[in-house]
């Protein structure tokens, strides 16, 4: 009854969002992407990889999730050379990240089909998967129910649940307490959330402690070519420093380019990358970035300005390697919660970011009792952070070191989650 209910209300949704939809559609690339698959409907040449072995689908929501799994994919594939991997992420930029990065060890990438009951029985009819796993929130009960009754175990790796999300399955257990159920492994990132899984109906011994995957990032070495590229793309000479704003929201720019406005009198040369979180962004940053009146280019027509737009895809965690400072968007704003801070630490960069870490305020913690990572209040306390770590150098490598310090002392997660779904794959 609960399911019928469930799925009643999903499909009254979705009728009344497709007006909207299709709107999106019609002014937006991004929208228009994938719409079959969404649906169940999967093209069998997009399988044809998949053969004869055992379909481990693994499913991540965008980039952030995408690049946490892929070294758990890579020493599942190396230990288990006859499984294969479905792959599948919600956004395009999920899928963008999926395709570049993660050759060689994904099979087949799909995007995701909506938790709609037909939907999904018919992808998971098409794959016929050995085990599903997805990464961090992705609690979809018509999934799980599905991978359930086709006999294949359900593992959340990188398991968290924030304390919002905690008290609604609890008040709607009725329905969730059966989905959590269907979870056949629960990998948290923290004792906080082996508990939390616990409480929402996990079964506790289908609870385990992982820790967190984006501690355990590994890059792809880039390229001598495409280092020279964004060297000149930075402009500067030698003793030119270089700040870097990944992942920024609206609202954000102004805030990181009021702040660079200020310090660039103090620190002739200074340069700024401003690289939105979402490509469907591009031409409005330019536009702020136009209306400060400070001089700027676009990454993919050359750069070399005192502000360079990163247009393109897939190159931030370099930017990042060639930067003194980052500063990492969606905390500067409220609503969105943070991204990876240990992107630009991965790389001995000092983290600089705002107050709102909803999603990341563990990480913070870390970086900040190791003095690798400074949080700033405000636009104000902003310029501040950036002046003292610009105006002194042995801060700003001091600070780097100890943030590439915290990525170091906490790796392993990947190794631990391997090892749980290897065990899983041998029954």
């Amino acid at each position: 009854m609960t399911y019928f209910l469930y799925n009643a209300l999903l499909h009254a949704a979705t009728l009344l969002l497709i007006p909207y939809f299709l709107l999106k559609m019609a002014t937006s690339r991004k929208y228009r992407e994938g719409i079959p698959e969404r649906f169940g409907f999967i093209r069998k040449h997009k399988l044809r990889n998949l053969g004869k072995g055992r379909v481990v689908w693994v499913h991540a929501v965008s980039v952030g999730e995408t690049k946490a799994v892929l070294p758990v994919l890579k020493l599942l594939k190396t230990r288990r050379p006859d499984i294969r991997i479905l792959f599948s992420t919600v956004t395009t930029t999920g899928q963008r990240t999926a395709e570049k990065e993660g050759r060689g060890l994904i099979d087949a990438l799909i995007y995701y089909p909506l938790d709609l009951s037909w939907s999904v029985r018919r992808a998971v009819s098409l794959v016929r998967p050995s085990l599903f796993i997805v990464v961090e929130k992705e609690i979809w009960p018509n999934a799980f129910r599905a991978m359930r009754m086709a006999g294949a175990p359900v593992v959340v790796v990188n398991g968290t649940i924030s304390d919002k999300s905690a008290g609604r399955f609890k008040k709607l257990s009725v329905l969730f307490r059966a989905v959590f159920n269907d979870v056949s492994l629960f990998l948290a990132r923290t004792g906080e959330d082996m508990e939390k899984a616990v409480f929402v109906g996990v079964p506790e011994d289908r609870v385990k402690f992982s820790g967190n995957l984006k501690f355990d990032l590994s890059p792809p070495v880039s390229d001598a070519r495409l280092m020279a590229e964004l060297r000149e793309a930075l402009g500067g000479g030698p003793g030119t420093l270089v700040i870097a704003a990944g992942s920024t929201h609206p609202g954000e720019e102004e805030i990181v380019l009021a702040a660079f406005k200020e310090l660039k009198g103090k620190f002739p040369g200074l340069r700024l990358v401003l690289a939105p979180r979402h490509p469907e962004r591009f031409n409005e940053v330019e536009s702020i970035i136009r209306k400060s009146g400070l001089g700027h280019a676009r990454r993919s027509r050359g750069g070399g300005a005192e502000v360079v737009l990163l247009d393109t895809i897939g190159e931030l965690m370099t930017v990042y390697s060639l930067s003194d400072i980052a500063v990492v968007g969606g905390s500067l704003v409220p609503g969105i919660g943070g991204h990876n801070l240990l992107e630009p630490a991965y790389y001995g960069v000092p983290v600089v970011y705002g107050p709102h870490l909803a999603s990341y305020l563990g990480m913070a913690g870390l970086l900040e009792r190791e003095g690798g990572g400074i949080r700033a209040g405000s636009g104000n306390e902003l310029a501040s952070a950036l002046d003292a770590l610009l105006s002194n150098e042995v801060l700003r490598k001091r600070t780097g070191r100890n943030a590439r310090g915290v990525v170091e002392e906490n790796r392993g997660a990947s190794e631990r989650a391997a090892s749980a779904i290897e065990k899983l794959l041998r029954r």
